[in-house]
């Protein structure tokens, strides 16, 4: 196998547990959980358009979709496709976004670091919602040392995702795969243009359990830097995921974010059941 090919396996998509209260439940609240990934090598987000109907296929029963209208600080071109097609207007905004990074801790302890080619990694699936926070949490998934061992201390349990990784020689484009749950995500293509000073990006994710249990999960990220990227992306699969990529108006591949850090701090909420 030529040596320039690098593979990046095994994310852990991780999903809250619903349980009753516990001695977890209360470590989460009195210390929240708060993860910090530095040296990004390579993150970008990746946005689209959701058909309504197939956003309600995805969102938790009960929680209802914020259209594009009605969602703050989104890209550019999404917005103008709404304001281009009125028809678009009552769409969902969704994103899937790809961390890479050199090192992550948890509370400060060392939780796993870059291994030879392979960067510690998460990758998270959200559509725009109207419950605790601005966007629903879908999925998250890890490969990143130990971390996936401290969200089970907390009664937070993974699920097995894989990312595939071919970088190319000078001049060749690069090419991953991603499997998540009902699509499969292909690229083909290369970062262009200047590299320019990164801007600091904050979002927030809720996403519930079985029994009730509720999250908010905070997401600050301050790449160093940031350059376009152009190429090509494949969508694959029959489940919802991939029905919403498919029939978006646009799937827009973001900027490759490098160096810098992004911070996740977990919010165990109260049960709003009495």
């Amino acid at each position: 196998m030529p040596g320039w090919w690098r593979w990046g396996v095994m994310f852990g998509g991780l999903l809250a547990t619903g349980l009753v209260p516990s001695a977890a439940d209360a470590q989460a609240q009195d210390n929240p959980p708060l993860w910090r990934w530095v040296d990004a090598r390579g993150s970008f987000c990746i946005w689209y358009l959701a058909d309504p109907a197939i956003a309600r296929k995805l969102l938790p029963d009960g929680l209802a979709a914020r259209s594009v209208a009605r969602t703050a600080n989104l890209p550019t071109n999404l917005l103008r496709i709404a304001q281009d097609e009125p028809r678009f207007a009552d769409w969902i905004p969704g994103l899937i976004c790809v961390g890479q990074f050199e090192v992550v801790a948890a509370n400060g302890a060392p939780a796993g670091h870059r291994e030879g080619n392979r960067p510690v990694r998460f990758a998270l699936t959200a559509l725009a919602a109207m419950g605790a926070a601005d966007w629903e949490l879908l999925e998250l998934g890890l490969d990143a040392g130990r971390l996936d061992q401290v969200g089970e201390e907390l009664q937070i349990r993974s699920r097995e995702r894989q990312l595939r990784l071919r970088q190319g020689l000078e001049g060749e484009d690069d090419q991953w795969s991603l499997k998540l749950e009902g699509a499969e995500l292909g690229w083909v293509g290369h970062p262009t243009g200047p590299i320019d000073v990164g801007s600091t990006r904050m979002m927030s994710f809720g996403y519930t359990g079985d029994r009730k249990t509720a999250w908010r999960l905070d997401l600050k990220t301050s790449p160093a830097t940031t350059q376009l990227q152009v190429g090509s992306l494949r969508i694959e699969g029959k489940g919802a995921l991939a029905q919403a990529l498919k029939s978006s108006p646009i799937r827009a591949v973001g900027a490759l974010e490098r160096g810098g850090e992004a911070v996740m701090t977990f919010t165990l909420l109260p049960d709003p059941t009495p």
